[in-house]
This record gives structure tokens, C-alpha cells and sequence, in this order.
């Protein structure tokens, strides 16, 4: 993992929605956590108080904590009070937008143009000018890890959507552990690199 991921967390809220990114150096084994919240986002966070972490290296944990105290306006203290498992990783869908292509076994549909609307470690969600049964096999094309990857994936639903173009939930199957990790990272560096660069946009 790129070491600017590492000792980094996304910071959910009770809905295991994203608030926010903060770096924490602690032993995950520490009952009180000090997190360093980004600049730009700790503002939303002044008012809460359970709040979840999520780390971006394999080995960093799933944690809900309470919020003690702020030293400043942007230090956090956090007491944890729960391990979270592995399935919060596993669909946590974060919003990642780019253009590819899946590949369908069945004719006559073959390549077929997609753009991305998010993207998790155990599937993707796209959108697809075709029409795409429940249930249909399929390949696509992920672009944005550090190599691209095709990964087999099973249609789980059509999804609504403010879109013209239809929005399909799919799954990722037969999954290596190796590709879920390069998924993973992909995912958080691209959350990350987007909180570093507006946080240095409100900055100047």
C-alpha cells in the first residue's frame, strides 16, 4: 500500500455514511484513539458524537467509537467502543466515476460501454444503456486500480436512479484476495487524494 494510505481511516457516521478522513497513529488495541481529522472536514464533525472508522490498509480495523473531546479544532479524541466485522469493508460503496466496459459471454451483446457510479470492495453499481437481466455473468474492466483489472461480476438488480440511462447494482465474483486488495486501495486512495486536494483548495 502507497504510505500516504497508511494509518489513514474514513470516518462514518451511524448510517456508515462518509463525513469525513483522518490519520490516527494509535495501536488499534488503544481504548482511547487521538484522530488528526482532516482540515476541511472537521467542521462537520464538531457536533457529532458515535461516529465509525474504517481503515484503508488491510490490517487497520473496523471500529465504532464515541467522541470525547476536541483538543483544537481539528484533534479528536475517540473512544472506541466497538469492533465492527469485515462486511462494513466489504460494502462500504464509495463514489468513484470512470468509463470502461463489460464483457458479456452471452451474444449477441459483447463489450459493453459503462460508466461507473460507485465501487466497493465486493461490487460496483454502473450505468448501462442496455438492458441487463438479474442474475446475467459478466466481466468488466476496472481501470483506476494500479493495474486494471477484469473482474467477474453477477447482476444483482437494476437500480432507480434520476438517469436516463438505466443503473445496474452488480457483485463481484470469485474474488482473489489480491484484487480486493488493489480494489481497496484504489477506492480509499481515490477518496483520499480527493479530500487532500480540496483540503488544499480551502487552504490557499
Amino acid at each position: 500500500m502507497a504510505g500516504n494510505l497508511k494509518n489513514r481511516y474514513l470516518i462514518l457516521n451511524t448510517q456508515s455514511i462518509p463525513v469525513g478522513h483522518c490519520t490516527c497513529r494509535d495501536d488499534p488495541d488503544t481504548e482511547i484513539w487521538r484522530l488528526e481529522v482532516d482540515y476541511a472536514d472537521a467542521p462537520k464533525l464538531w457536533n457529532m458524537k458515535d461516529i465509525r472508522l474504517v481503515g484503508a490498509a488491510e490490517y487497520c480495523v473496523a471500529v465504532e467509537g464515541e467522541i470525547l473531546r476536541w483538543d483544537g479544532d481539528t484533534v479528536a479524541m475517540v473512544q472506541m467502543t466497538k469492533r465492527l466485522g469485515q462486511e462494513l469493508r466489504q460494502n462500504l460503496r464509495l463514489p468513484v466515476r470512470f468509463e470502461s466496459f463489460i464483457y458479456s459471454a452471452k451474444k449477441p451483446q459483447g463489450r459493453l460501454p459503462i460508466f461507473s457510479f460507485d465501487l466497493s470492495c465486493g461490487g460496483i453499481s454502473f450505468f448501462c444503456a442496455k438492458a441487463l437481466p438479474d442474475g446475467m455473468r459478466a466481466q468488466v474492466v476496472i481501470p483506476v486500480t494500479s493495474q486494471p483489472l477484469i473482474l467477474n461480476i453477477e447482476i444483482i438488480r437494476r437500480c432507480s436512479s434520476k438517469e436516463s440511462v438505466p443503473m445496474y447494482a452488480a457483485k463481484f465474483v470469485d474474488l482473489l484476495r489480491e484484487e480486493e486488495n488493489m480494489v481497496r486501495e484504489a477506492v480509499f486512495g481515490l477518496q483520499f487524494h480527493h479530500a487532500s486536494s480540496s483540503e488544499k483548495g480551502q487552504i490557499r
